[in-house]
Protein backbone atom coordinates (compact mmCIF):
# COMPACT_ATOMS: atom_id res chain seq x y z
CA UNK A 1 0.00 0.00 0.00
CA UNK A 2 1.45 3.45 -0.86
CA UNK A 3 2.65 5.42 2.15
CA UNK A 4 0.35 8.31 1.31
CA UNK A 5 -2.71 6.07 1.32
CA UNK A 6 -1.64 4.51 4.61
CA UNK A 7 -1.10 7.91 6.21
CA UNK A 8 -4.56 8.93 5.05
CA UNK A 9 -6.07 5.80 6.59
CA UNK A 10 -4.26 6.37 9.89
CA UNK A 11 -5.39 10.00 10.00
CA UNK A 12 -9.00 9.32 9.10
CA UNK A 13 -9.40 6.21 11.25
CA UNK A 14 -11.66 6.74 14.24
CA UNK A 15 -11.16 4.59 17.31
CA UNK A 16 -14.23 2.84 18.72
CA UNK A 17 -15.73 4.84 21.57
CA UNK A 18 -15.01 1.89 23.87
CA UNK A 19 -11.29 2.77 23.82
CA UNK A 20 -11.83 6.24 25.26
CA UNK A 21 -14.43 4.95 27.73
CA UNK A 22 -12.04 2.30 29.07
CA UNK A 23 -9.19 4.80 29.30
CA UNK A 24 -11.15 7.51 31.11
CA UNK A 25 -12.97 5.07 33.39
CA UNK A 26 -9.85 3.23 34.55
CA UNK A 27 -7.86 6.39 35.19
CA UNK A 28 -10.88 7.93 36.91
CA UNK A 29 -10.93 4.99 39.34
CA UNK A 30 -7.21 5.20 40.08
CA UNK A 31 -7.40 8.98 40.52
CA UNK A 32 -10.30 8.69 42.96
CA UNK A 33 -8.46 6.02 44.95
CA UNK A 34 -5.45 8.31 45.10
CA UNK A 35 -7.63 11.02 46.62
CA UNK A 36 -9.11 8.57 49.13
CA UNK A 37 -5.65 7.44 50.24
CA UNK A 38 -4.69 11.08 50.83
CA UNK A 39 -7.73 11.62 53.05
CA UNK A 40 -9.53 14.09 50.76
CA UNK A 41 -13.22 14.90 51.08
CA UNK A 42 -15.77 14.12 48.38
CA UNK A 43 -14.90 17.21 46.33
CA UNK A 44 -11.20 16.38 46.50
CA UNK A 45 -11.79 12.78 45.48
CA UNK A 46 -13.90 13.73 42.49
CA UNK A 47 -11.42 16.41 41.49
CA UNK A 48 -8.51 13.96 41.62
CA UNK A 49 -10.47 11.52 39.49
CA UNK A 50 -11.14 14.19 36.86
CA UNK A 51 -7.58 15.49 36.85
CA UNK A 52 -6.05 12.02 36.54
CA UNK A 53 -8.41 10.97 33.76
CA UNK A 54 -8.43 14.10 31.62
CA UNK A 55 -5.19 15.85 32.61
CA UNK A 56 -3.11 14.21 29.89
CA UNK A 57 -5.64 15.15 27.24
CA UNK A 58 -5.76 18.74 28.46
CA UNK A 59 -1.98 19.05 28.27
CA UNK A 60 -1.87 17.37 24.85
CA UNK A 61 -4.59 19.54 23.33
CA UNK A 62 -3.25 22.70 24.93
CA UNK A 63 0.40 22.24 23.96
CA UNK A 64 0.28 20.30 20.70
CA UNK A 65 -3.11 20.86 19.08
CA UNK A 66 -4.42 24.23 20.34
CA UNK A 67 -7.49 24.25 18.12
CA UNK A 68 -10.45 25.21 20.24
CA UNK A 69 -11.56 23.60 23.51
CA UNK A 70 -9.90 20.37 24.62
CA UNK A 71 -11.75 17.31 23.34
CA UNK A 72 -12.74 16.18 26.83
CA UNK A 73 -14.58 19.47 27.38
CA UNK A 74 -16.76 18.95 24.31
CA UNK A 75 -17.70 15.37 25.16
CA UNK A 76 -20.06 15.25 28.11
CA UNK A 77 -20.24 11.45 28.00
CA UNK A 78 -16.56 11.03 28.86
CA UNK A 79 -16.81 13.44 31.77
CA UNK A 80 -19.80 11.44 33.01
CA UNK A 81 -17.74 8.24 32.72
CA UNK A 82 -15.01 9.77 34.88
CA UNK A 83 -17.47 10.92 37.53
CA UNK A 84 -19.10 7.49 37.49
CA UNK A 85 -15.70 5.89 38.04
CA UNK A 86 -15.06 8.17 41.01
CA UNK A 87 -18.47 7.29 42.49
CA UNK A 88 -17.72 3.59 42.05
CA UNK A 89 -14.42 4.02 43.89
CA UNK A 90 -16.20 5.83 46.72
CA UNK A 91 -18.87 3.17 47.13
CA UNK A 92 -16.48 0.22 46.94
CA UNK A 93 -13.39 1.79 48.49
CA UNK A 94 -12.99 -0.94 51.11
CA UNK A 95 -13.02 -3.60 48.41
CA UNK A 96 -10.52 -1.67 46.29
CA UNK A 97 -8.20 -1.34 49.29
CA UNK A 98 -8.01 -5.15 49.41
CA UNK A 99 -7.55 -5.53 45.67
CA UNK A 100 -4.24 -3.85 44.99
CA UNK A 101 -3.46 -6.24 42.15
CA UNK A 102 -6.84 -5.58 40.54
CA UNK A 103 -6.10 -1.83 40.58
CA UNK A 104 -2.77 -2.49 38.87
CA UNK A 105 -4.60 -4.46 36.18
CA UNK A 106 -7.16 -1.67 35.72
CA UNK A 107 -4.39 0.91 35.45
CA UNK A 108 -2.50 -1.20 32.89
CA UNK A 109 -5.62 -1.45 30.72
CA UNK A 110 -6.11 2.29 30.94
CA UNK A 111 -2.46 2.94 30.04
CA UNK A 112 -2.77 0.98 26.81
CA UNK A 113 -6.08 2.54 25.87
CA UNK A 114 -4.85 6.08 26.56
CA UNK A 115 -1.67 5.44 24.57
CA UNK A 116 -3.64 4.51 21.47
CA UNK A 117 -6.23 7.21 22.05
CA UNK A 118 -3.60 9.92 22.44
CA UNK A 119 -1.69 8.95 19.31
CA UNK A 120 -4.84 8.75 17.21
CA UNK A 121 -6.16 12.06 18.50
CA UNK A 122 -2.83 13.69 17.62
CA UNK A 123 -2.79 12.16 14.14
CA UNK A 124 -6.35 13.28 13.50
CA UNK A 125 -5.28 16.83 14.34
CA UNK A 126 -2.67 16.68 11.59
CA UNK A 127 0.46 16.30 13.72
CA UNK A 128 3.60 14.63 12.40
CA UNK A 129 4.51 11.09 13.45
CA UNK A 130 7.04 12.19 16.14
CA UNK A 131 4.59 14.74 17.50
CA UNK A 132 1.83 12.11 17.54
CA UNK A 133 4.06 9.81 19.60
CA UNK A 134 4.67 12.72 21.98
CA UNK A 135 0.93 13.32 22.10
CA UNK A 136 0.32 9.69 23.03
CA UNK A 137 2.92 9.86 25.77
CA UNK A 138 1.47 13.06 27.21
CA UNK A 139 -2.03 11.58 27.16
CA UNK A 140 -0.87 8.43 28.96
CA UNK A 141 1.20 10.00 31.73
CA UNK A 142 0.07 13.64 31.92
CA UNK A 143 -2.84 12.98 34.26
CA UNK A 144 -0.61 11.31 36.83
CA UNK A 145 1.84 14.20 36.55
CA UNK A 146 -0.86 16.77 37.30
CA UNK A 147 -2.24 14.60 40.11
CA UNK A 148 1.13 14.53 41.88
CA UNK A 149 1.73 18.25 41.37
CA UNK A 150 -1.66 19.21 42.78
CA UNK A 151 -1.15 16.97 45.81
CA UNK A 152 2.27 18.61 46.37
CA UNK A 153 4.27 15.45 45.80
CA UNK A 154 7.34 14.96 43.65
CA UNK A 155 5.91 13.54 40.39
CA UNK A 156 6.50 9.81 40.09
CA UNK A 157 7.11 10.36 36.39
CA UNK A 158 10.37 12.17 37.14
CA UNK A 159 11.80 9.60 39.57
CA UNK A 160 13.39 6.18 38.97
CA UNK A 161 10.75 3.50 39.30
CA UNK A 162 8.91 0.70 37.59
CA UNK A 163 8.57 0.85 33.83
CA UNK A 164 5.51 3.02 33.14
CA UNK A 165 6.29 5.94 30.86
CA UNK A 166 8.72 3.66 29.03
CA UNK A 167 5.91 1.16 28.43
CA UNK A 168 3.71 3.98 27.09
CA UNK A 169 6.51 5.03 24.72
CA UNK A 170 6.78 1.47 23.41
CA UNK A 171 3.02 1.43 22.88
CA UNK A 172 3.00 4.74 20.99
CA UNK A 173 5.82 3.60 18.72
CA UNK A 174 4.15 0.23 18.14
CA UNK A 175 0.80 1.76 17.20
CA UNK A 176 2.52 4.12 14.78
CA UNK A 177 4.91 1.54 13.38
CA UNK A 178 2.75 -1.51 12.68
CA UNK A 179 0.50 0.18 10.09
CA UNK A 180 3.40 2.20 8.68
CA UNK A 181 5.30 -1.02 7.98
CA UNK A 182 2.21 -2.50 6.34
CA UNK A 183 1.98 -5.32 8.84
CA UNK A 184 -1.47 -4.43 10.22
CA UNK A 185 -4.43 -2.18 9.68
CA UNK A 186 -4.97 0.65 12.21
CA UNK A 187 -7.76 -1.24 14.06
CA UNK A 188 -5.58 -4.34 14.35
CA UNK A 189 -2.61 -2.25 15.51
CA UNK A 190 -4.77 -0.58 18.17
CA UNK A 191 -5.84 -3.92 19.65
CA UNK A 192 -2.32 -5.35 19.54
CA UNK A 193 -0.88 -2.22 21.16
CA UNK A 194 -3.28 -2.39 24.10
CA UNK A 195 -2.43 -6.05 24.66
CA UNK A 196 1.33 -5.44 24.43
CA UNK A 197 1.21 -2.43 26.78
CA UNK A 198 -0.88 -4.43 29.25
CA UNK A 199 1.48 -7.42 29.18
CA UNK A 200 4.62 -5.27 29.50
CA UNK A 201 3.15 -3.34 32.42
CA UNK A 202 2.14 -6.56 34.19
CA UNK A 203 5.60 -8.02 33.65
CA UNK A 204 7.18 -4.83 35.00
CA UNK A 205 5.08 -5.18 38.15
CA UNK A 206 5.69 -8.92 38.46
CA UNK A 207 9.47 -8.76 38.04
CA UNK A 208 9.94 -5.19 39.31
CA UNK A 209 11.58 -3.89 36.14
CA UNK A 210 12.76 -0.42 37.07
CA UNK A 211 14.70 2.49 35.65
CA UNK A 212 17.89 3.70 37.33
CA UNK A 213 19.00 7.14 38.43
CA UNK A 214 21.69 8.63 36.19
CA UNK A 215 23.48 10.10 39.21
CA UNK A 216 24.85 7.52 41.62
CA UNK A 217 25.35 9.68 44.70
CA UNK A 218 22.27 10.72 46.71
CA UNK A 219 20.60 13.95 45.53
CA UNK A 220 20.98 17.06 47.69
CA UNK A 221 18.21 17.65 50.26
CA UNK A 222 15.36 19.89 49.06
Amino acid sequence: MPLGDLSSRMTSYELPVSFSIIAHFTFGVTGALSGLRRGYDIIGVFFMAVVTAIGGGLIRDGLLISSGPASILTNGMLLGVVLGAALLALVFQSAFDRLGRAIAIIDALGLGAFTVYGVQRSLSAGLSDPAAIMGGMITAVGGGLLRDVLSREEPLLLKPGQFYALVALVGCTLYMGLPRLGWMTPPEAANVTIVVVFVLRMLAIRYNWTTRALRREPPPPP
